[in-house]
């Protein structure tokens, strides 16, 4: 199968172009079952915490049309997979001089080192720590974050900067809230101790800590007892440094100025979200990434290219039926209705397709490529072959 899917994504890969750029994000999916080869716990993407997973690497062209997919055991890191796509790219499809951009955090040094071998550039983004880092060397400062994009070069690399309002108060408020939903939890817990002697103030303790792990507030809030009752101190110094940083994002590349302005850098690395668009249709419009009830790898990579397959298939279909103000789901229920007429008595197994339609699927079959002539079955409606 490895084989034959190489060719086929060859045969449907657009020619890469110099200067051509393409998106690549991972996901994984959960499986049904714990003899799968490839499976083995790891990040779950799906809230599936005790699930074991795959994982699978997409890589699609600008406009997140997929070109290839790629499966890996469920622990693979996400810059563990960069290589096999600056691979793929130089040797499967000969692509030159393009840019591959990846989500933050993926295309590392050892991923850039491979994209610089084979005359590739990159754009990807920069981890919380990573932005802290590059603050506290210098390099970057945080008066330069503003609503409009700003940039910094240092050495061969571009830092694209900005802060969005919106993210900023979503995230102080999901924060806010958050504290808020501890803090109700141990008040319940402090009444619940106060009116029983059975409670442990050292239980309430140890549930205070493990709440604000949960929410991932221990940066800059620690529970205290107090007696009895367990409090909630805050550290404003520690939650003003964690917020200088809300909203804050840095987009980096090694993409030559001349070849691409920062706005268009930033606009690049936002086409990233055709690909999470690309692995929700996967996942949750009936082509069926996930779950996953197999065991055997080769059969596993199958289910997955099969699915891109299906996805590239949808994505046409979408194209062509939306001047028809109908979307997929509306079309295939059209077309559902088509039914093999039979030529004589239904026992011979005599069937063609019909040669009419209905005007509601008429009006979808005419968008998509024309049908050849129908054809006879000798066997059953199942099995339609040349007579």
């Amino acid at each position: 199968m490895d084989a034959r899917q190489a060719r086929i994504e060859q045969e449907l890969a657009p020619a890469a172009q110099g200067g051509a750029i393409f998106l690549y994000d991972v996901t994984s999916s959960y499986l049904e079952g714990q003899h799968n080869e490839l499976a083995a716990p790891g990040y779950n993407r799906d809230g599936k915490r005790y699930k074991k997973q795959i994982v699978a690497g997409l890589l699609t062209d600008v406009h997140g049309e997929p070109v290839s997919i790629q499966v890996y055991e469920g622990n693979t890191s996400d810059p563990d997979t960069v290589g096999d796509q600056v691979r793929k790219l130089a040797q499967q499809f000969g692509a030159k001089d393009v840019v591959l951009v990846g989500d933050r955090g993926m295309i590392k040094t050892k991923g850039r080192a491979l994209l610089a071998q084979e005359g590739f550039r990159y754009i990807t983004s920069m981890t919380d720590p990573e932005i802290r880092k590059a603050l506290a060397s210098g390099i970057l400062q945080i008066d330069l974050f503003d609503e409009e994009v700003t940039e910094v070069v240092s050495d061969d690399r571009r830092y694209i900067l900005r802060r969005n309002p919106a993210m900023t108060c979503r995230s102080r408020t999901r924060r806010a809230d958050q504290l808020a939903r501890v803090q109700a939890k141990v008040d319940a817990r402090n009444e619940l101790v106060a009116n029983s002697k059975k409670a442990s103030p050292e239980v309430s303790l140890r549930s205070a800590e493990k709440w604000l792990k949960t929410y991932k507030l221990t940066k800059y809030v620690r529970a205290e007892l107090s007696g009895l009752f367990v409090d909630l101190v805050i550290d404003e110094e520690a939650r003003t440094e964690l917020e200088s940083l809300d909203g804050c994002y840095v987009v980096t590349t090694d993409v030559p100025e001349e070849q691409a302005a920062a706005q268009i850098i930033w606009d690049r690395y936002g086409d990233l979200q055709k690909v999470e668009r690309d692995f929700r249709t996967m996942k949750t419009s009936g082509l069926q990434l996930r779950p996953i009830f197999l065991r055997k790898a080769n059969r596993t990579r199958a289910h997955a290219f099969v699915t891109m397959l299906a996805l590239k298939i949808s994505r046409e279909l979408q194209r062509r039926v939306a001047p028809l103000d109908l979307t997929v789901e509306d079309a295939l229920d059209r077309l559902e209705g088509v039914r093999l007429v039979t030529l004589a008595d239904p026992a011979l197994g005599l069937w063609r397709l019909p040669s009419k339609w209905a005007p509601e699927q008429r009006e979808v079959l005419d968008v998509l490529p024309r049908l050849p002539p129908p054809r006879l079955s000798l066997r059953n409606a199942g099995g339609i072959v040349e007579n």
